[in-house]
């Protein structure tokens, strides 16, 4: 079967939005990979190399090296970073696209409290040499909620609704 040329246009259209929409929702986990494992190639490797992370409107690091010494502040003051990125939405144009997540963070303090907070990422991405990157991302609306209790592991729900330490 002979697939004219604007239906081979079309389809090869249609595969590199889907590869553009995978690549970018890959993108925003290896972010938040890259920071949660102090993985500083990952991290490094997400941004442009003249991208600016917006973490407040006081707050902007431009370039990757300043990136990384920005994120490098954060590993040094928690222990223990996680973050979970939802509702990733793109839109896509060519060779830049823009997005927006939700994410929710919980960072280990030094003494052992937790405290959770979140924000939403506003996002710009460039495609350069067939790789997609962070461009520029602006924190938007970040909250923390007041430190949680110390833990000294993971609690244990059993059938009956009681809690336990699996030390018990």
């Amino acid at each position: 079967m002979d697939i004219d040329n604007a239906a081979a246009r079309k389809l090869s259209d249609r595969l590199d939005r889907l590869e553009a929409e995978v690549a970018l929702h890959r993108l925003a986990h290896d972010y938040c990979v890259g920071a949660d494992q102090r993985d500083r190639d990952r991290w490094a490797a997400v941004w442009t190399s003249d991208a600016s992370w917006e973490t407040s409107p006081d707050r902007i690091f431009t370039g990757v090296e300043n990136i990384c010494a920005a994120v490098q502040v954060q590993w040094d003051a928690f222990p223990i970073m996680q973050h979970a990125t939802s509702n990733h939405v793109v839109d896509i144009e060519g060779d830049h696209a823009s997005g927006r997540a939700d994410v929710m963070v919980m960072v280990q303090l030094g003494d052992g409290r937790w405290v959770v907070g979140g924000a939403m990422y506003e996002d710009v991405y460039r495609r350069e040499s067939g790789v997609w990157r962070i461009a520029h991302r602006q924190v938007v609306r970040p909250f923390d909620l007041a430190p949680l209790a110390p833990s000294e592991g993971p609690i244990y729900i059993d059938d009956a609704g009681a809690s336990r330490s699996p030390h018990e």
